[in-house]
């Protein structure tokens, strides 16, 4: 029996997880009167991991399950000044959408942290924050306004949540603005939301850290 390439080429596809993301598939449908060609419905999108889902599957070495082997990089980095090794896993590097998942020193197998950044990063913390927040948005979603260190240090932009809602969640959101900032922004200075605006500094999420165990603080 005389096999159908494309029909071959077509059962690849629907099985290769990688191919699944492919919005949709066009195959030639039976030929009517009319000659037409049909086209199957475009797929639903899958659904977007939070980060603590990502968290959750590397913990237990699943992310295969979800990302490809092309979007996946591992890399060991020497930190404490060269006296620890740590694992580290990137998805999507160098991408908008790009992860990086650090692993404990001292237990390479559990995860450390978990950061994303830029403006527009589709993966966000399941507490509704994401990256390209306003600072007003995160007043919203935290319940209580928050306060800001300045910038141009280890912790330039780190919020501070002042028993909000987002105070127990093992995040930390860091801010950034696109705009010049004189000196009673720069350094460990900690700074209201109001002082933000009063300045016209347009602060937004650029940063998103988080540490799944409780006991890790700023």
């Amino acid at each position: 029996m005389r096999v159908n390439t494309f029909s071959f080429f077509f059962m690849v596809l629907l099985f290769s997880s990688c191919e699944e993301k492919m919005k949709r598939v066009i195959v030639p449908g039976e030929k009517t009167n009319s000659e037409k060609n049909y086209t199957l419905e475009e797929s639903p999108q899958e659904e977007t991991l939070s980060i603590e889902d990502i968290g959750k599957l590397a913990n237990q070495n699943d992310l295969s399950s979800h990302f490809c082997e092309t979007e996946i990089e591992k890399e060991v980095l020497y930190i404490n000044e060269g006296m620890d090794r740590a694992n580290v896993i990137w998805l999507n590097r160098g991408e908008n959408d790009e992860v990086r998942i650090d692993f404990r020193p001292g237990n390479s197998t559990k995860v450390f942290k978990i950061t994303v950044r830029g403006r527009d990063n589709k993966f966000a913390s399941q507490t509704g924050v994401r990256t390209g927040m306003t600072i007003d948005q995160i007043n919203s979603v935290n319940g209580k306004p928050v306060d800001f260190f300045g910038f141009n240090w280890d912790f330039g932009g780190a919020a501070k949540f002042n028993e909000g809602a987002l105070e127990d969640k093992n995040i930390f959101v860091y801010f950034r603005t696109d705009k010049k900032v004189g000196k009673r922004f720069v350094g460990d200075v900690l700074h209201s939301f109001e002082e933000a605006k009063e300045a016209k500094l347009n602060l937004y999420v650029y940063k998103i850290v988080y540490v799944p165990a409780k006991n890790n603080q700023l």
